[in-house]
């Protein structure tokens, strides 16, 4: 990992692997995905999980989770584990949007976007411990 790109630890999640909250948060991710399919149309087929935890002074720079034009990942989906977040703890994620949004990573709030078209970042975080739960949804 590049570390002057993302300073967070990471672990990557497969459904089997998974107990307790972690096979619930698969489960909801599952329904998620129907959900999608069935709505917007998306073809989602699998996507990959990854656990995150940013400690004081970890952050990850401004990056797209996909390339445009390619058969990879189309939705991110970010489920934050932060009890008790304040503002104060920073490490929020920022949208890259006209005009840019500050998403605050407060327990259970869900983030949704397009993959390959939105840039984001994660700002410095300064909390004992920030934890994400990312699920990169694809036609695969």
């Amino acid at each position: 990992m590049d570390h002057t790109v993302r300073t967070d630890e990471l672990a990557w999640l497969s459904a089997e692997e998974t107990t307790g909250a972690l096979r619930e948060a698969v489960a909801a991710f599952e329904r998620l995905r129907d959900a999608l399919n069935q709505s917007a149309y998306l073809g989602l087929r699998s996507f990959d999980l990854q656990l995150a935890r940013y400690r004081p002074g970890a952050k990850y720079v401004k990056h797209r989770d996909a390339f445009p034009g390619q058969e990879n990942r189309r939705l991110t989906a970010i489920v934050y584990l932060n009890e008790g977040w304040t503002e104060r703890d920073g490490g929020e994620l920022e949208l890259c949007v006209e005009p840019i949004v500050r998403v605050q990573p407060v327990l259970d709030r869900l983030v949704v976007f397009r993959s390959e078209l939105i840039e984001h970042q994660v700002l410095e975080s300064h909390a004992a411990e920030r934890w994400a739960l990312t699920a990169w949804y694809s036609a695969r």
